[in-house]
C-alpha cells in the first residue's frame, strides 16, 4: 500500500499539469476603409471613412477624421466634402447624373486613395407583388411576407443589379443583405426576384429599389456576401472582398442608378 501512494501522487500530478502555449499575435498596420456612393437622386451623398483594427482591437466603427475628400466628374464638377461627424463626409451641391463618370479622391496621412465609377442607366420595374407565408411551430409561428420584384434585363450585356427593401420608410435590407445579380446568364430575359422579411406586417407600406451599378461594385458585394456567410467559427479566414479603392485601401465607392416602387401590403 505504501508503494502505491507515491505512484498515485505521480499520476495525479501528471493530470493536473497544464502546458502553457505562447502565441505570437503580431499587430497589423491599420488600413483605410472607404464606403459610399453617388446616385441618380438628389444628395447629399455620404462617404464613410474608417480604419481596420488588430485581431484583439476594439470592434465597431473606427472613424477616420481630418481627411480631404473630393468627388469630381467628367463634366467638370468637383466638390470637397465636409466632415459632418467623425468619419462621415457629406456632399453639399453634387448631383448624380446617369452616364457621368465619378472620381473619388481621399487624402489622409500623406496617402492618396482613389476610385472611379461610371453611373449606368436605370432599368424599369415591371411589377411588384406580395405574398404571406404563415409561420410554423419551428419558427415560433412567426409568419413572413415576401415581395417579388419583376423586371426585364436589357438586351445589351453588362448589367448588374442589387436590391433594397424598405418598410414604412425604414430600410430593412440593404444591398449587402440581398443577393446581387449579373446578367451573364440571364441576358435579355424577364426576372422575378423574391425578397422576404418577417418584420413586414399587414398594412405596411413596402418600397423596393432596383439598383444598377458597374461590375466593380457587383464584384465587391458578391465577394462581401461570400465573406460574411463563409464557414463557421473554426473555418479558415476568408479573403477581403474585392475592392476598387487604390493604394491598398479597402471598401468600395460606386455610382448607382436605381428605380423604386412602393406597394401596400394587404
Amino acid at each position: 500500500m505504501k508503494k502505491l501512494i507515491p505512484l498515485f501522487i505521480l499520476i495525479c500530478g501528471l493530470f493536473s499539469c497544464q502546458e502553457v502555449i505562447t502565441i505570437d499575435l503580431n499587430s497589423v498596420s491599420p488600413k483605410v476603409v472607404i464606403e459610399g456612393h453617388v446616385d441618380n437622386y438628389p444628395g447629399p451623398y455620404l462617404i464613410k471613412l474608417s480604419t481596420t483594427t488588430n485581431y484583439f482591437g476594439a470592434a465597431g466603427f473606427n472613424p477616420l477624421s481630418g481627411a480631404t475628400v473630393i468627388i469630381s466628374d467628367n463634366a467638370g464638377h468637383a466638390e470637397t466634402l465636409h466632415e459632418s461627424s467623425p468619419g462621415n463626409y457629406m456632399t453639399s451641391t453634387l448631383v448624380g447624373t446617369i452616364g457621368n463618370t465619378y472620381t473619388l479622391s481621399v487624402t489622409s496621412s500623406g496617402k492618396v486613395y482613389t476610385s472611379i465609377s461610371t453611373m449606368p442607366d436605370t432599368v424599369s420595374i415591371d411589377s411588384i407583388s406580395s405574398a404571406y407565408r404563415p409561420g410554423t411551430p419551428r419558427n415560433g409561428n412567426i409568419g413572413s411576407y415576401s415581395v417579388t420584384l419583376s423586371f426585364t434585363d436589357p438586351t445589351a450585356l453588362g448589367n448588374y443589379y442589387g436590391f433594397r427593401l424598405y418598410r414604412n420608410g425604414i430600410l430593412l435590407n440593404d444591398l449587402v443583405d440581398n443577393r446581387v445579380i449579373s446578367d451573364k446568364l440571364i441576358n435579355g430575359n424577364a426576372q422575378h426576384v423574391r425578397l422576404r422579411n418577417s418584420e413586414m406586417l399587414f398594412g405596411d407600406s413596402v418600397r423596393v429599389d432596383l439598383v444598377c451599378f458597374d461590375k466593380n461594385s457587383y464584384d465587391f458585394y458578391n465577394t462581401l456576401q461570400g465573406t460574411l456567410t463563409a464557414g463557421g467559427p473554426f473555418s479558415a479566414p476568408s479573403a477581403n472582398p474585392v475592392t476598387n479603392i487604390s493604394n491598398g485601401g479597402l471598401g468600395s465607392f460606386g455610382a448607382y442608378a436605381y428605380r423604386k416602387r412602393t406597394i401596400q401590403l394587404p
